[in-house]
């Protein structure tokens, strides 16, 4: 009998596999969910290489969604190797991981450590001995850039100048520029004050030949302080421009309303090209409207928010220094306890807004001022029909391949 229990034993686990796949699979039958794009004007190949993230919540139950065009997948009932892919490979990094296995291998995907443009594949992290370490130590940036003509690889471990005054670090953004490497961090010193750095590296000499401060935050005793990048677009896409948000408030000095005092809130543009920083000039109506639903597309910033009329859309040149014509896009209004996702992306505008009796989803073309597609976001089906539901999308990515 003993010399078959290694038989049983993997008989045994097969058919427990088998049993948990086929009762994972009827339980998320009985309460799947699925999402269609219903067209009522446009394009529908705009909606094609789309995925929209969020959570379906009806009464009690609460489910959370990845619908495109073709499906609607609950990422909490994919089979278990396709949730182990999806946990640890970004949607935007899919296409470059297929493509590039070999070069994609043991590193850390992360979209902002990777550059793809039609002749490289360029990765940058920084690696740190101890990051629980202060003032870290043994600081460095690993990098590799893949020649996709040659298919030869450089790869660089160099020293992160000055790092005994940071307590840590992060890649914002990776670039190739003329044989350049541009490594955009943000780094946050002893003291507590916040800095986007630029380190240029040389790629045929292999050396480190810039290190440019590009923005900080002002220094506060009793307070706090932020600074971050605006959404600049996807990771692979050559940005000229990054938008980048200083704020500061000190609690020493209190107003007479008991809050804090607020002695930054600005934003900045920095030139990666020409490695410039620029403050912007906001009008203090939309001072506040710029968010993550902002992005900077080609030299313009595009500021989207909902208004009586819809959604209007402000516009800054940034190589003419000008505030441009507003662009209203005439779209449903939400409900009043809901304000609408909105995302730019790649030139367009999306929208998903909720009235009282549906899910209107927008896509809108910001260089023309027009609609592209508009449609509703319908529940096809669904173990007890609903009539009161809601879906919150929270996210909406191009190019995903599901």
């Amino acid at each position: 009998m003993k010399r078959y229990w290694k038989i049983f034993s993997i008989c045994l686990v097969i058919v427990l596999s088998i049993g948990t796949f086929y009762i994972q699979s009827s339980f998320a039958t009985n309460n799947h969910v699925e999402i269609e794009f219903k067209k009522i004007s446009g394009n529908e190949n705009e909606v094609k290489n789309l995925i929209l993230t969020g959570d379906y919540q009806a009464g009690d139950r609460s489910q959370s969604l990845q619908i495109t065009s073709e499906e609607t997948n609950d990422p909490n009932h994919l089979p278990f190797l396709k949730k182990i892919e999806r946990m640890s490979v970004p949607p935007t990094l899919e296409g470059l991981v297929k493509e590039r296995r070999s070069f994609m291998r043991s590193k850390d995907l992360t979209a902002n450590h990777f550059f793809e443009d039609k002749n490289t594949v360029a990765y940058a992290r920084i690696q740190a001995e101890n990051f629980y370490e202060q003032p870290l130590k043994e600081l460095t940036f690993e990098i590799e850039v893949l020649n996709k003509k040659s298919e030869k690889i450089t790869s660089l471990e160099l020293d992160v100048p000055e790092r005994e005054k940071y307590s840590w670090m992060s890649v914002e953004k990776v670039q190739v520029i003329e044989g350049e490497l541009k490594i955009i961090t943000h780094n946050l010193l002893m003291d507590g004050r916040g800095e986007f750095h630029a380190y240029t590296v040389n790629l045929k000499g292999q050396k480190m030949v810039h290190n440019d401060t590009i923005a900080s935050t002002p220094t506060v005793e009793y307070g706090w302080t932020d600074i971050r990048v605006i959404n600049d677009g996807d990771y692979n896409e050559k940005s000229k421009y990054l938008l980048i948000h200083i704020e500061a408030s000190e609690e020493k000095s209190m107003q007479d309303d008991g809050q804090p005092n607020i002695i930054a809130n600005g934003y900045v543009v920095y030139d990666i090209e020409n490695n410039q920083t620029k403050k912007l000039a906001v009008p203090d109506e939309i001072l506040d409207s710029i968010g993550g639903a902002s992005a900077v597309f080609h030299s313009t910033i595009f500021i989207p928010l909902q208004t009586a009329n819809g959604i209007e859309v402000n516009q800054y040149d940034i190589e003419n220094e000008k505030w441009d014509e507003k662009l209203i896009f005439d779209i449903a209004d939400t409900t009043d306890d809901e304000n609408p996702y909105l995302k730019v992306m790649n030139g367009r505008l999306y929208a998903v807004s909720a009235t009282n009796k549906e899910h209107i989803f927008f896509i809108g073309d910001l260089e023309t001022g027009e609609s592209l597609y508009e449609g509703k976001l319908e529940v096809k089906s669904q173990r007890n029909k609903q009539e009161d539901y809601h879906l919150y999308i929270y996210e909406i990515l191009e190019g995903a391949d599901f």
